[in-house]
């Protein structure tokens, strides 16, 4: 019996770091090789392209499944513990309201990369230059405080990783659009979390 748990247990972890090196690579190849090559060629990107990011994320949301105590596509309930839901879910409906937020005030075409414009500087985007991926952060954050495991801390570095790819890939357009005003820009406002001295 135990050597069954424990031969399961390897199975697990050896599917859950195969499954999140695909889900890595996969972000490379969208965000640094497609989406960087539309956005050299085109200047913003195609409704493909935007199509691609967004099936980056939803694989990295089922990807939750790997730890959520609940079979695809079912939702977990909430835990117990009064207070462990609160909090969990809290940070999670927070991080929604600021992702929205912040994508409905830039636009949504300009958050999908399919408009330039002028360089929004106004709202949340004043104290970060990525609002709604920290948005976003606070939500799978939530998701991973509601059902903590290792697998959940291992999200939200798969999180991180495909995130910052995107950044780079939009930070690169960016100034090759916008140049010194962005360059000032980026003096000016840090890349994802508020400085303290303002």
């Amino acid at each position: 019996m135990l050597q069954n748990d424990g031969e399961d247990f390897l199975m697990k972890i050896a599917s859950y770091l195969i499954l999140s090196s695909l889900m890595v690579l996969f972000a490379y190849l969208v965000f640094r090789v497609a989406v960087r090559r539309e956005y050299e060629r085109r200047d913003r990107l195609s409704a493909f392209s935007t199509s691609l990011e967004c099936l980056v994320f939803a694989l990295h949301a089922n990807l939750s499944y790997t730890f959520l105590p609940a079979r695809w596509p079912a939702l977990p309930s909430l835990p117990d513990n009064e207070f462990h839901s609160a909090v969990g879910f809290g940070i999670l409906a927070i991080g929604t309201v600021a992702t929205l937020w912040s994508m409905i005030s830039l636009g949504l075409r300009k958050a999908l990369g399919q408009q330039t414009g002028s360089l929004y500087r106004s709202g949340f985007y004043r104290y970060s230059r990525n609002p709604q991926i920290v948005g976003y952060s606070l939500v799978v954050i939530g998701c991973a405080l509601l059902w903590p495991s290792i697998y959940g801390l291992g999200w939200i570095l798969i999180y991180g990783a495909m995130v910052h790819m995107m950044v780079r890939t939009e930070e690169e357009h960016l100034e090759r659009i916008f140049g010194s005003e962005y360059e000032h820009y980026c003096e000016e406002v840090p890349r994802y979390l508020p400085s303290p001295r303002g």
